[in-house]
């Protein structure tokens, strides 16, 4: 994986962010919308945290 296929998932938990805001501030917010995009919004972020940890982590190589 590489940085710019993790700076796009930033970039999709942004827009997650926006849509959980955006259905916060309807008058009554559907609770089954709100579920599913915190949902995706977690699932999202574990993947990044993987991903982030694993390019924090030295590479070992065999020689």
């Amino acid at each position: 994986m590489t940085r710019t296929y993790i700076h796009r998932l930033h970039g999709r938990h942004a827009l997650l962010e926006s849509a959980l805001a955006q259905e916060l501030r309807r008058p009554s917010p559907d609770a089954a919308t709100l579920a599913a995009i915190k949902k995706r919004k977690l699932q999202l972020k574990d993947r990044l945290r993987a991903l982030e940890t694993s390019l924090a982590r030295p590479q070992l190589t065999s020689i």
